[in-house]
């Protein structure tokens, strides 16, 4: 009894106390709005007098007078912003709070953690402490008992003598509970269990101490981070952002970071998390950007996605050859210090000729060897530059002319010494001087190469003439790492000369040809620091089961959730298999889940089923390569386009052994199905694919049935 009335009046004083910090959050937000209304006021009236007598005022008043009104809209944009947060705070001020003792102090301390940093404007005492904040690392590094956390004065230490984490939903206290361990089992399942939203949601709440890790580390200069599927990487990597530009506000900013994400339809997928953090948007590349920007006036080639729909149509031996060749980091070596070496090899210094005045050999030499440090073609220009630039003098000292004609000729001359006229003749040569390497290059047309060869030929063109890099970025963030080769690294490593996060699933390649591991993309950054993230958040236990049975990974370590077993569904033909994935769509619409993946294996088999549902009357949203936004609803689409997605139910079409028979097809059927959250359902007409075959054996744990058994359950 005497436990009861203690909870009771706990709760109360929590209740209280959240009712003190709304009180708070609501005087402030009203506060701001009568700023930002002032404000507005002001800079018109500020508009309208600059107008009126702009005639009569000299220009050192106009000057002054302008600097007033953007002093006033930036003083606006900087209390809308503070606005935002507060409306953001009253939704759901905090998520949990840590007792600490501090050694020295008479009492434990309560922190409450939330979204964003917070004080009563009156007494300036920390009400709310931002997520990001160093105390709040107590919250998530500590179990009860000893503990510390840095300070700018140094690191205090004491004990954690509780900790407690909260729900509150519309201001409103949902639950709490108090707990001794990292974050909560309680909170993490009741999260893990609700429905996928349209757009990744940050995770503040449930960050557990091996993601903290991760996220709070600011020493690494590039950080590699493999993480199963269902790990919560890709968040992990923005909350990673958001703490950075917190943690170093003074000297980064929203505009010094960008995203290299796989497609559009992802990046539209990830967009709110900043924003929702209290970061502004960041700008966004992908290789097909980079690619287009460098080979745009080169050559034409062929796109990611393009060698993907090839090689899921037909593998051509030959071509998976050149892509295992040119998708190691022996490769880089070899391809680099051929380049390289171009300059010293094949240079032929000559004399330069003019109107009858010369530049001696010994002369170019000792120009092309004043600026070995950089390109091949940027050297050439330096000396034809500078062989101009003397012999105009000397010719026009003499009482001559000097035309345009003359510096052309000059150019040529120089140009002449070397026997390549562009980087992407070196590129060619490469290939065509070395007989074991000259089956390894292999056009698409005349003008047209393989997905391959483009990051080759971007590297060479990096390494033999000056090129434009993306100088003002002070933090890359590159998602889906294995599906870039080492030489598409060694080009980041040129054009970006700043901090990165890099990360990705060796296990989630699209093409297995030419995909990367941890390992591999450490070769290109020895000095990066590297993490691993083992433990998978996003299925139930009986999805994850069952995933690794398609594709393997002792490492994973699934999070203890358990829902219905995946259910492969044997069709007599196509038709009753559309019926059955109606039916399914048709039950989603009833059910409390909210998001359904129909993912097939590739674009053409998804524009199919999309045609044929619909025609049944079935509203979805088909993802193609085009696409640029994520939907709310039903979604169809292809594995590839639906990596880094998460669904509450999926299902996967056309599971037969001809649609998926290979190395690649199985990283497809294991893409696909780890995108479920709670629900997987897998249809086929045709024999099981052999990736499926250990369904026969444990019918326990996954369910293998005829379309027609099924027909009742499914309606």
């Amino acid at each position: 009894m005497a436990l009861t009335d203690a909870r009771t009046r706990d709760e109360e004083h929590e209740r209280q106390h959240l009712a003190e910090t709304l009180r708070l959050l609501t005087m402030e937000l009203e506060r701001l709005t009568g700023d930002i209304d002032k404000s507005t006021r002001t800079i018109d009236e500020r508009k309208k007098h600059l107008w009126d007598n702009l005639r009569d005022m000299d220009f050192a008043e106009k000057a002054n007078y302008r600097g007033e009104v953007d002093m006033s809209v930036r003083l606006a944009e900087h209390a809308v912003m503070l606005q935002k947060r507060i409306e953001r705070l009253l939704e759901s001020p905090y998520f949990g709070r840590v007792d600490f003792h501090a050694n020295g102090d008479a009492d434990a301390t309560p922190y409450y953690i939330g979204i964003h940093n917070f004080s009563d404007p009156e007494t300036q005492e920390i009400v709310i402490h931002d997520w990001r904040a160093p105390v709040s690392s107590l919250f998530y590094d500590f179990e009860s008992g000893e503990a510390f956390f840095d300070t700018p004065k140094g690191t205090t230490h004491g004990d954690i003598t509780g900790k407690r984490q909260y729900k509150i939903e519309g201001g409103r206290l949902k639950y709490m509970f108090d707990t001794s361990l990292n974050i909560g089992d309680e909170v993490l399942q009741q999260e893990l269990s609700q429905s996928a939203d349209d757009r990744m949601k940050n995770i503040v709440a449930t960050i557990q101490r091996e993601q903290n890790a991760v996220i709070r580390n600011e020493t690494a200069r590039v950080l590699i981070l493999q993480g199963v599927a269902g790990s919560g990487k890709t968040s992990i990597a923005l909350h990673r952002v958001a703490f950075l530009l917190y943690r170093f506000k003074d000297t980064l900013s929203s505009d010094n970071v960008m995203i290299l994400s796989p497609n559009k339809v992802f990046g539209d997928y990830i967009a709110d998390v900043l924003p929702e953090l209290g970061e502004e948007k960041v700008a966004e590349i992908d290789f097909n950007k980079i690619a287009s920007k460098y080979l745009a006036k080169v050559t034409d080639y062929e796109t990611f996605s393009e060698q993907v729909v090839k090689l899921l149509d037909q593998v051509d031996e030959a071509s998976a050859e050149r892509m295992r060749y040119k998708a190691t980091s022996e490769f880089v070596t070899e391809l680099d210090e051929w380049v390289t070496s171009r300059a010293d090899e094949e240079f032929a210094p000559g004399e330069i000729e003019q109107k009858s005045k010369r530049l001696s050999v010994d002369w170019v030499v000792d120009m092309f060897n004043d600026s070995r440090d950089l390109p091949v073609f940027t050297r050439l220009d330096h000396v034809a530059n500078t062989a101009v630039h003397l012999l105009k003098n000397e010719v026009r000292d003499k009482g001559g002319k000097w035309s345009a004609a003359d510096t052309t000729s000059v150019r040529k001359q120089v140009r002449a010494m070397f026997p390549y006229k562009d980087s992407f003749a070196i590129y060619k040569a490469f290939y065509q001087q070395d007989p074991a390497r000259r089956g390894m290059f292999k056009p698409l047309g005349k003008k047209k190469i393989e997905y391959a060869d483009v990051f080759p030929l971007i590297y060479t063109m990096i390494r033999t003439a000056r090129q434009e890099n993306f100088s003002h970025i002070r933090h890359l963030l590159v998602d889906e790492m294995q599906d870039y080769t080492p030489i598409q690294y060694a080009v980041l490593r040129e054009l970006f000369s700043c901090q990165m996060t890099i990360l990705g699933d060796a296990n989630q390649s699209v093409n297995p040809f030419s995909s990367s591991s941890l390992a591999t993309i450490h070769s290109i950054f020895p000095d990066a620091d590297c993490l691993e993230l083992c433990k998978s958040y996003r299925s139930t236990t009986e999805i994850t089961d069952f995933a690794q049975n398609i594709s393997r990974n002792d490492k994973l370590v699934p999070i203890e959730r358990h829902g219905l077993p995946p259910q492969v569904v044997a069709c007599a033909d196509q038709r009753e298999q559309e019926t059955h994935i109606r039916k399914l769509v048709e039950r989603h619409g009833h059910s409390d889940h909210r998001s359904l993946g129909i993912v097939c294996k590739t674009v053409a088999q998804a524009k199919a089923l999309h045609r044929a549902l619909s025609d049944a009357g079935v509203e979805l949203t088909f993802l193609d390569y085009d696409s640029t936004a994520f939907a709310a609803g039903v979604i169809i689409t292809s594995a590839h386009i639906a990596k880094g997605l998460e669904f509450d139910v999926v299902i996967v079409p056309d599971v037969d052994d001809t649609n998926y028979a290979n190395d690649m097809d199985r990283c497809m059927l294991y893409i696909a199905c780890t995108r479920a959250m709670h629900e997987l359902h897998l249809t086929h007409d045709g024999p099981l694919s052999r990736f499926l075959e250990f369904t026969k054996e444990s019918t326990n744990r996954f369910r293998v049935v005829d379309a027609d058994a099924e027909e009742t359950a499914v309606a």
